[in-house]
């Protein structure tokens, strides 16, 4: 029996000991076959018809066009403001503080917020962006800057105070991001020309005097600084350490590099000799390619033997030898373990070939290393005789670089005297044209709104799955046990009508016997297989078998199997072209013949032989029964598989009349056989169906 739970009980015993028990009687009539069996109710009931893929990702994309399109229309349409910086560093007068200072001081920066947007400096930036805007008209200055006045510029400019600091950030907002730049700018240069006014007539010759000492200084500093560079180059100085420099550092680092390589080759030689030792013995570690391909090897050979001792376990070695699919077994495992012999053998020859290589690299490196510091112990010998005279050289330009430091004192202490009274401003970044608004963020908020509408349209597509989940209303199914009757004949009905009436309705998934007092009960019952009985069938089945069954499944009459040539098949497409009927092939079955099509093997299996070797093979579907353990295993043949699928599809509501587009022509009495087995209500058409049978599915 198949492995889905279907028992034979005693009652079936007793049952069919009452049917040998008439026929001994002399009754002379064939009685009804009867089973008793048990199921799961998988299958209770067809599920309703799923709703396609691409619905929901038409109802997803509708639902988020909804809500994305008018959103991003109303957040591009709003107009971009730009913001252009500056950014400043302002030092308290000395003359406030005593000594002049950086410290964060907020009376200073806000004394010079109220300077920088004075009137008198926002007038002259005015005239000054005025007087550049002929020459950068071309940058993208606004034309109507001749109408500008302070106001506006009190309107548009913006002094921020940066907390406890002295940094001040000069702002610009509009929407002209070229004329925003400028303008900052050109206001930094009129704050920093007003400042420059007022100091120039303070400041005399002795700046003047002090510059040329310096530039006297300079230029000999250069003299010596060049004959520094020519010696440091002749004896290669790169630092003033003397053992920082190349040749003393080369010298050291290779006595460790050569420390390292010795280490290196007496590693490399005690792995070559422990290699040498283990082979001898047999056993050797395998590079890590070989290891891997061993291990698969391995693994592929413990299956493959557990395969043959299941085999050697079930048939005997001739009855194996025999059959090609049980011989492929033993001769794979033969294989492998030929395999893994070789892969150890070259994993010795590859790992001794590496250390010997190794161990003479390791050698090499010994040598070259050995060879190089003594030629680099001669060059630090010279490096060492002429450091002395680069020091002496480097002292007289210390020398010469302390009196100008001097002088550059003198000077610095000369300007701060006359800078003395005025704020010290340093301009820490420049204003540069915006190129990206500040408002509106227009990314953030096409971000927000997309995620908004992929929200709501995953939430349509999670609404219409409940929808339709409720809908279909799957109820759990209940394990239902029953008898199942089948075979009842014509004669036997005529002579015995009242003992066919009282013939149980057939329990199996819900199926009724025809009553035995109607006119269309004398036709012979279908029988249905159950889909772990199939299943079995299935897995007992060969190639060529499978090709038969799965056309019996498909709807496929026994004539079109005989008769069917490989240009019905249109494996490309999943099709199978019967005349006028094109049956879609189920995922298993056509898988099933594009393997045999890639094989170039006849397609079907049968073509071009003669009706006995076809015959022949629908007679071994009773064999497969029989192997399957399947009860009157003598009574399946062709006739009941097709009869199975036929019922699976009446069963999910097909309609009796559109039987024949799937099962090709039958005639009303032969579609009346599986009136029984229609549920309740309103049949369906055939694309609301399940075609492919679970099997195959």
């Amino acid at each position: 029996m198949s492995r889905n739970g279907r028992d034979r009980i005693d009652s079936s015993q007793a049952l069919e000991r009452t049917a040998e028990s008439h026929r001994a009687n002399g009754s002379g009539s064939r009685l009804p076959q009867i089973e008793v069996v048990t199921r799961d109710g998988a299958h209770e009931r067809p599920p309703p018809p799923a709703r396609p893929r691409w619905s929901y990702l038409a109802w997803f994309f509708a639902a988020f066009t909804v809500i994305a399109a008018p959103a991003s229309l109303w957040n591009f349409s709003r107009p971009p403001v730009y913001r252009a910086a500056a950014t400043v560093l302002t030092t308290v007068p000395e003359e406030r503080s005593g000594f002049g200072t950086a410290v964060a001081d907020a009376q200073h920066v806000a004394i010079q917020r109220s300077m920088l947007l004075g009137r008198r400096l926002l007038e002259d930036t005015l005239t000054r962006l005025r007087d550049a805007l002929p020459s950068d008209t071309n940058a993208g200055l606004h034309p109507d800057t001749a109408l500008l006045t302070a106001d506006d510029l009190l309107s548009m400019l913006d002094v921020s105070l940066v907390p406890q600091t002295n940094l001040v950030e000069l702002t610009a907002t509009g929407a002209e991001p070229a004329l925003l730049a400028n303008l900052v700018n050109e206001w930094l240069v009129a704050y920093q020309a007003l400042r420059e006014r007022e100091i120039e007539t303070q400041v005399g010759d002795r700046l003047d005097k002090l510059d040329e000492r310096a530039r006297l200084l300079g230029e000999r500093i250069q003299t010596r600084r060049k004959m520094l560079d020519e010696f440091r180059a002749r004896f290669d100085i790169v630092t003033l350490g003397r053992d920082s420099n190349e040749a003393l550092k080369r010298l050291n680092l290779l006595q460790e590099a050569l420390g390292e390589a010795e280490d290196a080759s007496r590693t490399a030689r005690a792995r070559l000799d422990t290699l040498e030792g283990s082979a001898t013995m047999g056993r050797s570690a395998l590079p890590e390619r070989f290891a891997n391909e061993l291990s698969t090897l391995h693994q592929r050979a413990e299956q493959a033997r557990a395969q043959a001792q299941q085999l050697r376990e079930r048939y005997t070695e001739l009855f194996i030898q025999k059959d090609p699919n049980k011989r492929r077994v033993i001769e794979r495992l033969e294989g492998l373990e030929t395999r893994i012999d070789e892969v150890e053998r070259e994993g010795r020859q590859q790992a001794l070939a590496e250390a010997r290589e190794a161990a003479d690299l390791a050698n090499r490196r010994v040598r070259e290393l050995r060879q190089a510091l003594t030629e680099q112990k001669a060059r630090a010998s010279r490096f060492s005789s002429g450091f002395a005279e680069f020091e002496a050289l480097q002292q007289d330009v210390s020398s010469l670089e302390d009196m100008q430091r001097e002088v550059d004192a003198q000077r610095t202490r000369l300007q701060t005297t006359s800078l003395a009274s005025y704020p010290q401003i340093e301009i820490i970044e420049p204003a540069f044209a915006p190129r990206d608004p500040i408002s509106p963020d227009y990314e953030r908020d096409l971000w927000l709104t997309l995620a908004a509408a992929t929200a709501v349209g995953l939430l349509t597509v999670f609404i219409l799955m409940w929808l339709d989940a409720k809908a279909r209303g799957a109820r759990p199914s209940v394990p239902v046990t029953g008898v199942r009757i089948w075979g009842t004949d014509a004669g036997a009905q005529a002579s015995s009508a009242d003992a066919g009436a009282r013939l149980p309705r057939c329990e199996h998934t819900g199926a009724l016997s025809a009553p035995a007092s109607r006119p269309e009960a004398s036709i012979q019952a279908p029988r249905q297989l159950m889909i772990a009985e199939v299943e079995a069938l299935w897995q007992l089945a060969d190639a060529n078998e499978r090709q038969l069954i799965g056309l019996l499944l498909c709807g496929v009459q026994l004539d079109e199997a005989a008769a069917l040539t490989h240009d019905r098949f249109a494996l490309a497409d999943g099709d199978l072209h019967l005349g006028t009927r094109v049956l879609p092939l189920p995922p298993r079955l056509r898988a099933l013949f594009a393997e045999v099509s890639a094989n170039a093997e006849p397609l079907p299996a049968w073509e071009g032989q003669d009706r006995a070797a076809f015959a022949d093979l629908t007679h071994r579907l009773s064999l497969l029964a029989a192997d399957a353990g399947i009860a009157h295993a003598s009574e399946i043949n062709a006739a009941t598989l097709r009869d199975t699928y036929l019922i699976y599809l009446v069963r999910q509501g097909a309609r009796l009349t559109r039987l024949s587009q799937v099962a090709g022509p039958m005639s009303g009495a032969d579609t009346l056989r599986f009136a029984p087995y229609s549920p309740a209500g309103a049949a369906r058409a055939l694309d609301e169906l399940d075609l492919a049978y679970p099997v195959l599915a």
